[in-house]
C-alpha cells in the first residue's frame, strides 16, 4: 500500500451506521482483508464492522464495496467476486466451493445466505462426512436481495431482479422480475 493511499485512508474519521470508526480501525480492516484475500481489495472498500474470514480466501472486489457488521466470507476452493458499489449488509454469509459472482450496484440485505454448495445425502454415511456438490452462482447488475433470503447453488439472477425477504432461491431468476417465497417463484415482472 503506497504512502499516498495510506494517508487518504487514515486522514478522516468516518461515520458508518451510527458508529464512528476511527481511521486506524478502517485501515486495520482494509489491511486485514487485503492480507487474507488472494484477489484485489480496493482502498475505496468500506466497513461498518468486522468481516470474518476463517482462512485465506479467493476474493476480488470492485471499487467502493461496503460491508455491514459481522459479515462472513469463505472459499473452499471457490472464488467470490463482487462488482463495483456492492453493499453486503450485516450478518450476511457467502460461502463458495465453485464461484459466487455479484454484479455492479447490487444490494444484499441483512442476514442473506449465498452458498454455492450443498451437502450430499448418501444413506448410511454421517452427515458431517457427506461430500459437497457445488455449482456457480451468478448475480447480475443492479439486483436487490431482501433480508434473510437464501440463494442456493447453480442459480443465476438476472439484471435488475428483486428477491423478496426470507425467500429461498433454488432456480434461475429472470431479469427485471420480483420473486419471493419458499421456494422462490415469480410474483411479477418489473416495469
Amino acid at each position: 500500500m503506497a504512502l499516498g493511499t495510506l494517508v487518504r485512508v487514515v486522514a478522516p474519521c468516518v461515520r458508518w451506521g451510527g458508529y464512528v470508526v476511527r481511521p486506524c480501525q478502517r485501515l486495520w480492516r482494509l489491511i486485514q482483508l487485503s492480507a487474507w484475500s488472494e484477489g484485489e481489495v480496493p482502498v475505496s472498500t468500506q466497513f461498518d464492522g468486522p468481516v470474518h474470514l476463517p482462512k485465506r480466501i479467493a476474493l476480488w472486489l470492485g471499487a467502493s464495496c461496503r460491508f455491514g457488521r459481522e459479515v462472513f466470507l469463505d472459499t473452499n476452493g471457490g472464488r467470490i467476486t463482487l462488482g463495483r458499489h456492492v453493499r453486503i449488509n450485516t450478518g450476511c454469509v457467502l460461502v463458495s466451493y465453485a464461484s459466487i459472482s455479484i454484479g455492479d450496484d447490487c444490494l444484499i440485505g441483512e442476514y442473506v445466505s449465498i452458498r454455492d454448495a450443498n451437502h450430499g445425502t448418501i444413506e448410511g454415511q454421517a452427515m458431517r462426512l457427506q461430500p459437497h456438490t457445488s455449482a456457480p452462482i451468478v448475480i447480475g447488475n443492479n439486483v436487490w436481495i431482501g433480508r434473510g433470503a437464501v440463494v442456493l447453488k447453480g442459480v443465476q439472477i438476472g439484471d435488475g431482479a428483486v428477491v423478496a425477504a426470507n425467500s429461498v432461491v433454488t432456480r434461475d431468476v429472470a431479469p427485471r422480475t420480483l420473486v419471493g417465497g419458499v421456494p422462490a417463484r415469480l410474483i411479477k415482472a418489473l416495469v
